[in-house]
């Protein structure tokens, strides 16, 4: 039976072929027809760049006249413009593309050409086998090492920061010229003209107090301690100068004097073999003792670093064997300064890194010997009372870091109750918010040891602080630190340890337990009973808590400085008080330069006074602090410095240290201030009470806008003084010396580039312009001279 056949129509509309699926190319092809509609609706649909008009009618009429529902926009003239100018931006823009990828590509070409120029005398040079990046030795030696601080952008932006900041000290010029114009010496000739009376003067410190805050003097001291043989070799350009005036030097560079002969130099004389080589094996036993002390410190800065609670007992060890293996001086030394570089911070220690340091000293001070303990207190009373004496914002807590260190010795009864309570005592007397601070610092700590060792002495501090508590003056009186301390101050005599907020003493207590476990078997801890003025004195009358030690303490009578009482008045007392004259010394010396009638009285009076040592650098400091709060200058502190500077020489190395203090803190005084130590300089160095070069710590290099005006005032005093010879001489001075090399090349350009450039201004005054540029030409050449000198 044949199979039945179906049409080509049939075939595909048969029930058997309704649900077959569709063959890639039937679905490409319908693809392909379905791509072609829609570009035939696209074309169809654009408009074109004109509309034409349709005025015949058509077979389709009709069909036009019924509304449509997507009508076509007609494009008016100004639509058509616009696009036009759509059309134009668009293509410009197209085109400024292109120009900048051309740009780029031109600049990649030529940076590729360079690269290989550069690699080209780079193998020329020999400079491309190099694998360090320092700057070859060739560009030093022909200066193009400088060459690459201009490609750096940091110093770009650094000189123009500095050349705006320069730009703007220029406009005070004028202000500075007639500021330092004043003649003083008509100021000097009479003192009662001059110097204000009692009351004038009561007044001037009195409001340049209530306007600013003074900045103390007391911190100067540290830097005073040398003694003065160290000092010659700074100033022996001052004392060779009249030497070296008359002589000049032949061409076989001996040494020839006025009258032609040669002058032998002590210094160049001969030296044996065997003293020569004694003095080499001095200088390599410096050498070895410094890199010995050096190695020291770091061996105990790393163990110091990491000691804590779990291996005290080990790191306790391993500074014991050091003490066995070196100088003990050199250890407590050394140790000392560490633990007071890592405690005596500007900010509050915390009380757990207090606690595991003391009792490491603790320890040592049990183990090696009581002069550990004692060489550590003994040091720590130094800073303290050299803390106390500066003014400090309450915000830093180095006095209270140092007072927390005494308080945690005493807990761990290596120094008695006494000496806490002679520092309590102290802080107590000036009552200030740093020592209200410091004062519940102790009692927090070790309130209630306190009140069980000593109940009578605590019963009087208590006392004593109530009645200052209640004299204080109107901005204390309602202080909350004064209300906190009294609280404190009656739950320790009530032994009421819950009104003590955060009292918690149970890790120094827990520390004090095992304290015995790393004491030697056969050792304790030694209480040192020793007040605070033996340990203050101890430099002075010797140590009688070291064994073997020198004391002469009860053979030499303590001269302390009696002063003859004068009726001064309270007006001028109120005034020391006010100025911050806390000692009796400085409160003395106070009274005595405000109520004398001239210099010369308070100089006479002064040095009766017998002040030693120390005692006597108060002068310095009283005068300059006086001088710098005056409104107005006073010659009259400056004459009593330079009296002072002609009669002695430890009092010009005093106030040269006070004037270094003062430049490293220039920023922190007012414009006043500046003017007024300013004016004390250029009359010093004029009178040769002080040499210029006084001024050669300051980094002429890194001069800020106050330094560098400041600078500029001493300057401009100098340069226009009416003497020509006195002017001659502050510059002489230094001429000579090839130690202040540099600082003469400073000055010359100093000169040059903020005085003399200076001096086109209009309103500058025709004398005062000549003479500054005659005197500038003359102390340039003298600056040169030592370069220019000629040799026949």
């Amino acid at each position: 039976m044949k199979a039945k056949k179906y049409s080509k129509f049939e075939k595909h509309t048969s029930p058997k072929n309704v649900n077959k699926p569709k063959t890639r190319k039937q679905i490409r092809k319908e693809l392909r027809k379905e791509k072609k509609a829609r570009k035939h609706d696209y074309y169809t649909n654009r408009g074109g760049k004109y509309v034409l008009l349709k005025n015949k009618p058509t077979e389709t009429s009709s069909l036009e006249n019924k509304p449509s529902n997507n009508p076509k926009e007609v494009i008016t003239s100004d639509k058509l413009h616009l696009k036009q100018l759509n059309k134009e931006k668009q293509e410009q823009e197209r085109l400024r593309k292109q120009m900048e990828k051309q740009r780029k590509e031109l600049l990649l070409k030529a940076n590729n050409d360079e690269d290989r120029t550069i690699k080209k005398l780079a193998k020329q040079l020999h400079l491309n086998k190099r694998k360090s990046k320092t700057t070859p030795k060739s560009f030093l030696e022909d200066g193009l090492d400088y060459l690459l601080e201009v490609c750096d952008s940091n110093n770009m932006q650094a000189a123009v920061a500095a050349e705006q900041q320069f730009t703007e000290v220029n406009d005070d010029f004028d202000e500075d010229v007639q500021l330092m114009s004043t003649n003083t010496k008509r100021q000097q000739a009479d003192h009662d003209s001059s110097f204000q009376s009692e009351e004038s003067m009561d007044e001037a410190m009195s409001e340049g107090a209530d306007d600013e805050e003074e900045s103390d003097l007391e911190n100067q001291d540290s830097g005073e301690a040398e003694d003065d043989d160290d000092i010659i070799d700074e100033e022996e350009n001052l004392e060779q100068d009249e030497e070296k005036n008359d002589t000049w030097e032949d061409i076989y560079g001996r040494l020839r004097g006025k009258d032609g002969e040669v002058i032998t130099n002590s210094e160049d004389k001969y030296i044996p073999p065997a003293i020569r080589a004694k003095m080499e094996n001095e200088s390599s036993d410096d050498k070895k003792r410094a890199e010995k002390l050096k190695k020291l410190q770091r061996q105990i800065k790393g163990l110091l670093n990491r000691l804590a609670e779990s291996n005290m007992h080990s790191i306790s060890s391993q500074i014991e064997n050091l003490y066995m293996n070196n100088s003990r001086n050199d250890m407590n030394d050394t140790l000392t300064s560490l633990l007071f570089d890592s405690l005596v911070t500007p900010v509050l220690s915390p009380e757990r890194l207090m606690l595991e340091h003391m009792l490491l000293v603790t320890i040592l001070h049990a183990n090696v010997g009581t002069e550990v303990g004692a060489h550590f207190l003994q040091m720590s009373v130094k800073k303290f009372d050299e803390l106390f004496k500066r003014d400090f914002p309450v915000e830093n807590k180095m006095l209270d870091n140092i007072a927390s260190i005494i308080a945690h010795l005493y807990d761990y009864k290596v120094v008695h109750a006494q000496l806490l309570y002679e520092v309590l005592n102290k802080l107590s007397e000036r009552f200030a918010e740093t020592d209200i601070e410091c004062i519940l610092l102790i009692l927090k700590a070790v309130g209630f040891s306190l009140r069980k060792d000593d109940p009578l002495a605590l019963k009087k501090l208590i006392l004593a602080l109530q009645v200052q508590a209640n004299s204080v003056q109107s901005h204390l009186h309602d202080n909350p630190r004064v209300k906190f301390m009294l609280d404190i101050l009656l739950a320790i005599k009530n032994n009421n340890m819950s009104k003590i907020p955060n009292y918690d003493t149970s890790y120094a207590d827990h520390l004090k337990k095992l304290l015995k476990s790393f004491i030697h078997k056969g050792s304790y801890v030694t209480t040192l009973n020793i007040s605070l003025e033996d340990l203050l004195q101890a430099d002075q009358y010797g140590k009688w808590w070291v064994v073997g030690s020198a004391w002469s303490g009860k053979t030499e009578d303590k001269k302390d400085v009696v002063v003859k009482k004068k009726g001064y008045s309270q007006k001028l007392l109120d005034l020391a008080q006010k100025q911050r004259m806390n000692t009796d010394v400085r409160r003395n010396i106070f009274c005595i330069i405000m109520s004398a009638e001239d210099y010369l009285e308070a100089f006479e009076q002064l040095l009766h006074l017998g002040l030693k040592n120390q005692q006597e650098r108060e002068i310095i400091h009283v005068i300059l602090h006086c001088c710098l709060q005056e409104k107005v200058f006073n010659p009259y502190y400056a004459l009593l410095a330079q009296k002072l500077c002609e009669y002695e020489r430890k009092f010009q190395m005093t106030i040269k240290y006070s004037i270094w203090d003062k430049l490293k803190a220039l920023t922190e005084c007012s414009a006043t201030q500046l003017s007024n130590l300013a004016k004390l300089l250029t009359h010093l160095f004029l009178e040769k009470g002080l040499s210029i070069s006084t001024l050669k710590v300051v980094q002429f290099s890194e001069l800020d806008k106050i330094t560098l005006r400041f600078i500029r005032q001493i300057l401009i005093g100098v340069l226009l003084c009416e003497d020509e010879d006195t002017c001659k001489n502050v510059f002489n001075n230094v001429s000579r010396s090839e130690k202040l090399k540099l600082f003469r090349e400073s000055l010359k350009l100093f000169i040059r580039h903020f005085l003399v450039r200076n001096l086109k201004s209009d309103s500058i005054s025709g004398d005062h312009k000549s003479l500054l540029h005659d005197r500038a030409t003359i102390v340039n050449s003298i600056l040169s001279s030592s370069d220019k000198r000629l040799i026949f």
